[in-house]
C-alpha cells in the first residue's frame, strides 16, 4: 500500500519531454549531452558536496573527479561541459516578447561559474573557458567548456582527481527545468561540470555514465528529491539539513528537485522504491501515478528487460505544460497534466498521462539505460521510448478502436467532448498522423542526422519521435515482433549503462534475427523513403476446388512483406503473407473456398505507409447517420476510409486531414427579430444554406471554399449570398533562430479569391488578391495589402479597391508593450457596391458606423504586465485560470463617402480598457475570454458601453 511521506527521497530516471513541448534543441542542452569515447579520458567517479542557496537561487560545491586516461596516448587537458553556460545569453534571433512568458521576470541566465581548480594535493591547475560548437544552439557558446590543463602528460592507464569549485546558478523561469518556480528548484543534466571527450569537438553529443555521490546541504524547512539508489538525511546543524545520495551503478545523472512545499508519497515494487512528489494540491495525481508506474514497469520489463536502480522519483514540476522530463531515476510531469486531470471532465487525462508516464519511464531502458549520440542518433532515445510506450499502451487497451478518451462516462461535458475528440487513437493520431502531416509538408528527412545537417527543422521532433517510431514498427513486421524483442533485451543486457550507436543496433539485430537489414536501415533509417503499397487490381475467377482471386499490388517495397486478409461471402476470413523479390507491382494468387468479398492488405497496419485508403478492395467509404445501430462501432477519424456524415440539418465528408467538405440546411432566424415582428411573420420558411470545402495540396498551397445563403426564400429564390473559392500560397523564409539546421518560416501569404456577395439573383461578382508579410521571429510587425476588383459583365459596373493594413508590437520591457495598428482604403473607382463599402467595424461604443470609399484607421493598444500569472484558480471544475492581462487602447479612424451633397464626416474615436482572461484548453489548447469598456470620444450615435470577445486556439 501507498504510505505518506513528508520531504521523502527520490528514485531513477530518463529523458526527454512529452511531444506537445516539442523545441528538441532546448531538451538536448538541458540533458548536457557530449560525446565520450572509449578510447579517451574517462570520469569513473564524481564525489560532490554542494549546498543551495536560495537567496542567490544558486547551487555551490567542490567536485572531486577521478579520470582515468583510456587512451592510447598521453593527455595534458581534460575537457569539462559547462551545460548551464548554454543559457547564459538570451537568443539574440528571437524577439523578447516572443520569450517573455518563460520568465519570472525578464532574461534570467543559468550559469556555472568556475573559481579553481586543484589536484589531489591541493595544487592549483590552470584552467580556461572554450566555447561549445555550434552544433545544437548557435548562441551562447562562449565559455560552454571548461578545460582543464594539467601539469604533466596523463599516460595511457594512469589516473588522477581533479578538484573543482563551482557555482551554478537556476534562472527564475516559468517553462521546463534548470530553473526555480514557485520556490521549488528542478535541474536533471549538467548542474556540475561534466567530463566530456575531446572529440566531442567532430560533433557527437553523448552523455557519459560514472559512479556519483552527492551531499547536499539545502535549508531545513525545505525537501529535497534525487534521482538515486540510495539518499538519505545525514542530520541538521544551525538551520541546515545534509542530504547523502549515491548510486549503487554508474548514472549519467543526479537530478534534483527541491522545495519548501514537496511532499511525497510512495510505495515497493519488486524490491523498488516508487515515490510520487507533489505540490499542495497534487496527492491525487501522485496516487495515481504510483499505480500507473507500478503497472508500466511489470510490462516493461517482462518485455524489454530488467529495471536497473532501485529507486524511482517521479515529481510534478513547478512549471505549467503538458510534458514530461526525464533522468536517472527520475521523472519532472509538467504541472498541467496534475492540475488539470479532471477538467473539464472527470479523469479525462488518465489515457494521455498513463502514456506520457510509459514513455518517460521507457527512457530508463533507452536514452538513459542504454546511452546514445543524442545529436545525430536521438532515435535510439525517442523513436524506442515510443515504441515501448505505444506497445504498453496498445496491449492495455487496444491499437485500433478510440482509446484516449473512450473510458470517459457518460456527462454533458464528458459527451461533448467525445463527439468532437472521441475518435483519437494514440497511435493513429498521435503517431501516424503527424507523419503523414509531415510527408505531405515535404519536411520528411533521414532519421538519422546531426541537427546541423537537417534542412527541415520544422520536421525534426515528428521524424524523430513519430516516424522513429514507425520505423520500429516496421523492422517489427519484418523480423517479427518476438524477435524484436529478444534484440531490445539483448541490446540491454550488453550496453546499459553504455552507448550504443545506430550501426551496432543494426549489427545486433541483424544477428539475432539472422536477416540482412542493410537495406531497411539505408532507405528508412538513413534515407527519405516512402511507402504507398496498394490494391490497384482485383480479380476472382470459378476453379474446381473453389475460387481464385488474381490480387494486383502496386507500390510494393521489397523491403516489408505485405500481409493480407480476406474476407468471405460468409463473413470468415482468410490471410496469407506475401513477401515481395523485386519491382513495385506484381499480381498475388490467392485462394480460398468461398468467393471473396472485400480484401485487405496490412490490415494490423505495421508498416509506415502514406496512403491506407488504397489498402482496401473495395475502397473503404464509412457513413454515419441517425438510423445506425446504438451498438454499432464510432466511425470516428479514420486514416484508411473515407467518412461521410449524415446528420438532420446536413452532409458532411472528410479524408484524414487532406480536405473535408461540409453542407448544411437550416431554417434562419432573424438576428434583429423582436416579439413584435416575431409575432407578424408570414408562413414562409427562410432558410439558411451553409457550404465549406478545404483542401491541404501542400507545403506551400491550401485551397477553400466557403459558401453561404442566408434568408433563402424558396418560393421566389431571394436571398443573400457569400461565397468564396480561395487559393492560398505561402511563401518560406529561413530565418536564424538560435538552433542549428534549416528553419522554415511562412513569411509571406498570397491569397486568390474569386467570390460573389450580395442579394440573389444578382450577387457581385469580385476577385480579391492579397499579399501579407510577417516579419517574425525577430520584429512582431505584418503589413498586408489587399486589392478587390469587380468582375465585368454580370450586370454590375466595374469598381476596385485597394486596402494596406499594419501592425506591430513594441516591447517596454518584461510583458509590458504597445501595440499599434494601423490601416488605409480607397476606392480606386467612383462607385463601389454596398457590400464593398469601408466602415470603422474595430469600433466597441458606437450604434452606428458609417460607410464609405475612403477610410484611415489607427489604433494604439499599451498592453501591462498581468495582474495574475499561473493562477491556479478552479473554474466550475472545468478548467483553470491561467492569467488576467490588462490593457488601455484609444482606437479611431475617419471613413468618407463620395456624396453628391453634404456629407457627414464619419470621424469616429474610442478609448476603453480590457482584461484579457486566459484559461487552458485540452491538450494545450487556449481561451482568451476578453471582458472590455469602451467609452467615445469623437462621433455622434456613441455611448460608453461594456463588450466582450471570446477567441483562444492551439
Amino acid at each position: 500500500m501507498p504510505r505518506d511521506k513528508k520531504g521523502s527521497p527520490g528514485g531513477p530516471m530518463s529523458g526527454k519531454r512529452f511531444r506537445i513541448a516539442l523545441v528538441l534543441a532546448s531538451l538536448i542542452v538541458a540533458a548536457g549531452m557530449f560525446a565520450f569515447g572509449q578510447d579517451s579520458p574517462e570520469a569513473t567517479s564524481y564525489e560532490i558536496r554542494i549546498s543551495l542557496d536560495t537567496e542567490m537561487d544558486t547551487m555551490v560545491g567542490i567536485q572531486e573527479v577521478h579520470v582515468v586516461n583510456r587512451s592510447s596516448e598521453a593527455v595534458d587537458e581534460i575537457p569539462f561541459a559547462l551545460i548551464a553556460n548554454w543559457g547564459a545569453e538570451p537568443n539574440p534571433y528571437l524577439h523578447p516578447a516572443l520569450t517573455d512568458a518563460q520568465y519570472a521576470a525578464g532574461f534570467d541566465p543559468t550559469w556555472t561559474r568556475i573559481s579553481q581548480v586543484r589536484d589531489a594535493d591541493g595544487n592549483p591547475l590552470s584552467f580556461r573557458l572554450a566555447p561549445t560548437p555550434p552544433f545544437l544552439l548557435t548562441f551562447s557558446l562562449e565559455a560552454g567548456l571548461l578545460i582543464v590543463e594539467l601539469d604533466a602528460p596523463l599516460a595511457p592507464g594512469a589516473e588522477i582527481l581533479i578538484r573543482i569549485d563551482f557555482e551554478t546558478k537556476f534562472a527564475r523561469a516559468s517553462a521546463g527545468d534548470n530553473c526555480v518556480a514557485k520556490d521549488t528548484y528542478t535541474w536533471r543534466f549538467g548542474w556540475n561540470p561534466v567530463l566530456v571527450d575531446s572529440g566531442a569537438l567532430a560533433g557527437r553529443f553523448e552523455l557519459p555514465a560514472a559512479n556519483y555521490h552527492v551531499e547536499l546541504t539545502i535549508p531545513q524547512g525545505y525537501h529535497a528529491f534525487g534521482g538515486a539508489d540510495m539518499q538519505q538525511e545525514l542530520g541538521t546543524e544551525a538551520g541546515i539539513k545534509t542530504i547523502e545520495l549515491s548510486n549503487q551503478r554508474p548514472t549519467r545523472s543526479v537530478p534534483l528537485i527541491i522545495g519548501p512545499e514537496l511532499s511525497s508519497v510512495s510505495t515497493e515494487w519488486n524490491g523498488v522504491t516508487i515515490e510520487a512528489v507533489y505540490l499542495p494540491g497534487g496527492e491525487a495525481y501522485a496516487r495515481e501515478a504510483l499505480s500507473y508506474a507500478e503497472e508500466i514497469l511489470d510490462y516493461h520489463t517482462e518485455q524489454f528487460g530488467p529495471f536497473a536502480g532501485t529507486r524511482l522519483i517521479i515529481a510534478e514540476n513547478p512549471t505549467s505544460g503538458f510534458f514530461g522530463m526525464a533522468a536517472d531515476g527520475f521523472v519532472l510531469v509538467g504541472a498541467s497534466i496534475v492540475r488539470l486531470k479532471d477538467m473539464p471532465a472527470l479523469g479525462i487525462y488518465d489515457r494521455v498521462s498513463e502514456y506520457l508516464l510509459a514513455h518517460e519511464i521507457a527512457h530508463l531502458w533507452w536514452g538513459i539505460g542504454i546511452g546514445t549520440d543524442f545529436n545525430a542518433e536521438n532515435w535510439i532515445s525517442e523513436g524506442f521510448a515510443e515504441y515501448l510506450s505505444i506497445s504498453y499502451f496498445e496491449d492495455r487497451y487496444g491499437g485500433f478502436n478510440p482509446n484516449l478518451l473512450s473510458h470517459l462516462q457518460p456527462g454533458l461535458v464528458e459527451d461533448a467532448m467525445l463527439e468532437s475528440m472521441g475518435y483519437m487513437n494514440l497511435r493513429q493520431h498521435m503517431s501516424e498522423l503527424p507523419y503523414l502531416a509531415l510527408l505531405q509538408l515535404g519536411f520528411d528527412e533521414p532519421i538519422i542526422q546531426p541537427m546541423a545537417d537537417s534542412q527541415y527543422l520544422n520536421g525534426i521532433t515528428i521524424r524523430t519521435y513519430s516516424k522513429g517510431y514507425l520505423a520500429l514498427r516496421a523492422l517489427e513486421a519484418i523480423i517479427g515482433k518476438d524477435t524484436l524483442h529478444t534484440i531490445l533485451v539483448e541490446a540491454l543486457d550488453e550496453w546499459n549503462g553504455k552507448l550504443l550507436s545506430v550501426e551496432d543496433f543494426k549489427l545486433l539485430a541483424e544477428r539475432i534475427s539472422q536477416s540482412d537489414l542493410a537495406d531497411f536501415f539505408a532507405d528508412w533509417i538513413y534515407g527519405t523513403a516512402q511507402l504507398d503499397v496498394g490494391i490497384s487490381g482485383f480479380d476472382t475467377h470459378a476453379m474446381e476446388s473453389g475460387y481464385q482471386t488474381l490480387l494486383t499490388l502496386s507500390g510494393i517495397d521489397p523491403i516489408f512483406p505485405v500481409d493480407i486478409q480476406a474476407t468471405l461471402t460468409d463473413g470468415s476470413t482468410a490471410e496469407m503473407r506475401f513477401v515481395p523479390t523485386c519491382c513495385s507491382a506484381d499480381t498475388v494468387a490467392f485462394e480460398t473456398v468461398l468467393p471473396i468479398s472485400a480484401i485487405a492488405i496490412d490490415p494490423d497496419e505495421m508498416l509506415p505507409d502514406a496512403n491506407r485508403y488504397n489498402n482496401h478492395w473495395p475502397r473503404k467509404i464509412m457513413v454515419d447517420h441517425p438510423f445506425r445501430s446504438a451498438d454499432a462501432p464510432e466511425i470516428g477519424k479514420p486514416l484508411d476510409a473515407y467518412v461521410i456524415d449524415i446528420s438532420p440539418t446536413g452532409i458532411s465528408g472528410s479524408f484524414r486531414n487532406d480536405h473535408a467538405w461540409s453542407l448544411m440546411l437550416l431554417p434562419h432566424i432573424d438576428p434583429n427579430m423582436d416579439w413584435e415582428s416575431f409575432n407578424s411573420l408570414d408562413d414562409r420558411l427562410l432558410l439558411d444554406l451553409v457550404g465549406v470545402f478545404a483542401a491541404n495540396i501542400g507545403r506551400d498551397l491550401g485551397i477553400s471554399f466557403t459558401g453561404m445563403i442566408t434568408a433563402l426564400d424558396l418560393q421566389t429564390g431571394m436571398g443573400e449570398l457569400d461565397a468564396m473559392l480561395t487559393a492560398r500560397i505561402l511563401g518560406f523564409t529561413h530565418p536564424q533562430t538560435g538552433q542549428a539546421g534549416l528553419y522554415w518560416y511562412p513569411s509571406w501569404q498570397h491569397t486568390l479569391t474569386v467570390g460573389a456577395l450580395g442579394a440573389l439573383p444578382r450577387p457581385t461578382p469580385y476577385l480579391s488578391l492579397s499579399v501579407q508579410y510577417d516579419s517574425q521571429p525577430t520584429i512582431l510587425m505584418r503589413n498586408r495589402m489587399q486589392l478587390v476588383l469587380g468582375i465585368p459583365g454580370f450586370g454590375t459596373a466595374p469598381f476596385a479597391s485597394i486596402t494596406w493594413q499594419g501592425e506591430r508590437r513594441l516591447r517596454l520591457f518584461h510583458l509590458m508593450y504597445v501595440d499599434v495598428g494601423a490601416s488605409i482604403a480607397e476606392s480606386l473607382s467612383q462607385d463601389l457596391p454596398n457590400e464593398f463599402l469601408f466602415s470603422l467595424s474595430q469600433l466597441h461604443s458606437f450604434d452606428y458606423l458609417p460607410m464609405g470609399h475612403h477610410q484611415a484607421y489607427a489604433a494604439i493598444e499599451a498592453v501591462f504586465p498581468p495582474l495574475v500569472r499561473d493562477s491556479g484558480y478552479a473554474i466550475l471544475n472545468l478548467t483553470r485560470l491561467d492569467s488576467i492581462t490588462p490593457s488601455v487602447f484609444i482606437q479611431g479612424g475617419r471613413t468618407q463617402a463620395n456624396c453628391l451633397s453634404v456629407c457627414e464626416p464619419g470621424i469616429r474615436v474610442e478609448a476603453g480598457a480590457r482584461l484579457a482572461f486566459i484559461f487552458p484548453g485540452f491538450l494545450g489548447t487556449s481561451i482568451r475570454l476578453d471582458i472590455g469598456y469602451a467609452v467615445p470620444l469623437i462621433g455622434v450615435d456613441g455611448s460608453a458601453r461594456a463588450f466582450f470577445e471570446l477567441g483562444g486556439g492551439f
